[in-house]
């Protein structure tokens, strides 16, 4: 067994494990197959994360976190601000998309009890640094990155219905992208080479 002061740690290893090998197919997971992959006892499990919904947030929230923390895009140099933010926020997309349980869980989640340093905050600043070169004061840059976050993310969440909606289905990367040109054309990038 796992000494107690570990124990936490080890559940929620053990759980991103699961939920890799799944294909982020949470449904699939139990608790007593989280305990006997983490060498605890279910009721560890049960005092530290009261319900399996809040185990598997926990465990989605750290992969995102660890995703977002690795995510260096390939920029060299020889586009404009607006250009690098395009292919960062097309990047993410991609990842939304190709990992949709992950994504869903993490966003809805960061929904149900927002903090400062969530998913989705992480993830509107990681797109502000494509933009360090213009002239505009980082509380309006944040708001701006922030903004097209949660376009992006409500796209993600109505997928299956965005082409009824929007004219755009998220899962075809063609359409995707297309869709995110449109986003991005559409807003006033003061203090670049393609502003108005």
């Amino acid at each position: 067994m796992v000494p107690r002061n570990d124990a936490k740690k080890a559940i929620v290893d053990a759980t991103i494990e699961l939920i890799q090998e799944s294909g982020g197919n949470t449904e699939e997971l139990t608790i007593r197959t989280i305990a006997e992959r983490s060498n605890v006892g279910i009721g560890l499990i049960n005092y530290h994360f009261q319900t399996k919904e809040n185990l598997i947030e926990a465990s989605v929230q750290q992969i995102i976190g660890g995703v977002i923390s690795r995510f260096k895009p390939d920029m060299d140099g020889k586009l404009n601000s607006v250009e690098q933010l395009k292919t960062v926020v097309k990047s993410v997309a991609d990842f939304l998309a190709g990992n949709p349980s992950v994504s869903r869980i993490s966003i809805l989640g960061d929904l149900k009890t927002p903090k400062t340093f969530d998913n989705t905050m992480q993830t509107a600043k990681g797109f502000g640094l494509s933009l360090k070169d213009m002239n505009i004061p980082d509380k309006d840059k944040t708001l701006l990155m922030f903004m097209l976050t949660s376009v992006l993310q409500a796209v993600f969440l109505r997928r299956e219905l965005s082409e009824e909606l929007f004219g755009y289905h998220f899962d075809d990367k063609v359409q995707r992208d297309r869709f995110i040109d449109v986003i991005m054309n559409h807003m006033k990038w003061k203090g670049t080479d393609t502003d108005e």
